[in-house]
């Protein structure tokens, strides 16, 4: 008999995003899936002061080719809070999704096969919004193949965060010098147990606008080549170390 788990589903949303929180709620409520909504940090109401007390700017210009916007800051300040709720309310897990997010009829069953994974693990990535990664299977869990990553695949509209996880990574963040998903991709240096449950159940629905963006595009950030592609060499030496750890552990 599997264990009966503590877990939720948190949804971050800002208050102002109601066209959002109507999609996404009325999808889970169709799949007859409970959620709880975390309020989401708006970077328009950070002040420099808010900015400057969680942002490590040195090693960002270090080990990041650009610097954070204040709406890339507040969406990691979200996905804090969220993690900080797991660790008051002594979760076991939760499933943590932003709004603006579709998913398949087989993300009902979500739990289930979450309460099947008897690996140790911190994070499982529930969709690739935007470019896939390869996967190696370890195991078949009712529908779905549970894998590893040697680069988990960027985004963070959709991932499974356990207690464990929850508090690993608050312990070192903030201070923040990359964006979420990007952070999150560091197995190694953060030492987290990244899986996926493919297929993936959980999409962005690429049709709302970016909250991120309207605070400050990104794109209009200053960046720098160089530390680009020492960045990119340094993250594939981190997947390579986290592989050689689950393989000398497995």
């Amino acid at each position: 008999m599997q264990q009966s788990l503590s877990a939720q589903i948190l949804v971050i949303n800002l208050k102002h995003s109601t066209d959002r929180w109507l999609n996404v709620s009325k999808q889970l409520d169709q799949l007859g899936m409970p959620y709880t909504r975390i309020d989401a940090v708006w970077g328009k109401e950070l002040t420099q002061e808010q900015l400057s007390a969680v942002i490590d700017t040195s090693r960002s210009q270090r080990e990041f080719h650009y610097q954070l916007t204040a709406g890339e800051i507040a969406c990691y300040l979200s996905h804090l809070k969220a993690w900080q709720y797991i660790v008051d309310h002594q979760l076991d897990y939760a499933v943590v999704l932003e709004d603006d997010v579709c998913f398949s009829s087989d993300f009902k069953d979500i739990h289930e096969a979450i309460a099947a994974v008897s690996e140790p693990w911190h994070v499982l990535k529930l969709a690739a919004p935007f470019k896939q990664q390869p996967a190696i299977t370890t195991r078949a869990i009712k529908q779905f193949d549970l894998v590893r990553y040697r680069k988990p695949p960027i985004g963070a509209c959709a991932q499974v965060i356990s207690l464990a996880g929850a508090k690993r990574l608050l312990a070192q963040r903030p201070p923040l010098f990359r964006p979420i998903d990007v952070d999150m991709q560091w197995q190694h240096e953060l030492g987290l147990q990244v899986y996926g449950l493919l297929p993936y159940t959980v999409d962005n629905t690429h049709t709302h606008g970016s909250d991120i963006k309207s605070v400050a595009d990104r794109r209009q950030v200053k960046r720098h080549p160089w530390r680009r592609l020492k960045h990119q060499l340094l993250l594939y030496l981190d997947g390579r170390k986290a592989a050689a750890e689950f393989e000398h552990t497995n």
